[in-house]
């Protein structure tokens, strides 16, 4: 059932961690809600950066292993509406993100 390619995935890598990012300063969060969203793009990009897949920049860690810190990323993300206050648009996000990388973690193709 895994059908996504590697480098889908890469591009959705980025995207998300980029979009973070931006929701982070565009939906007027702030405190520990506004830092925790936007350290959780940053960390995406980065470990997208260190995967060994065609988007990858310096291939430190396998697919199987990236796929296991975006399983992690998954679980964050519905957490954190749960430990922070978070403005109403990252609240749906953060579920809409956490479902994409479940989806995701168990519909990529590996090596």
């Amino acid at each position: 059932m895994r059908f996504v390619p590697s480098l889908a995935h890469g591009v959705a890598d980025y995207l998300v961690g980029w979009g973070m990012i931006v929701l982070a300063f565009a939906s007027g969060a702030e405190g520990a809600g506004f830092i925790a969203y936007l350290l959780l793009g940053l960390f995406a990009i980065v470990y997208a950066l260190l995967t060994d897949y065609e988007l990858g920049w310096k291939p430190v860690l396998t697919l199987p292993a990236h796929l296991a810190l975006d399983a992690a990323f998954a679980v964050a993300m519905l957490l954190l509406p749960l430990l922070f206050t978070l403005p109403v648009m990252l609240l749906w996000t953060s579920v809409a993100i956490a479902f994409m990388a479940g989806v995701l973690v168990a519909t990529t193709k590996m090596p």
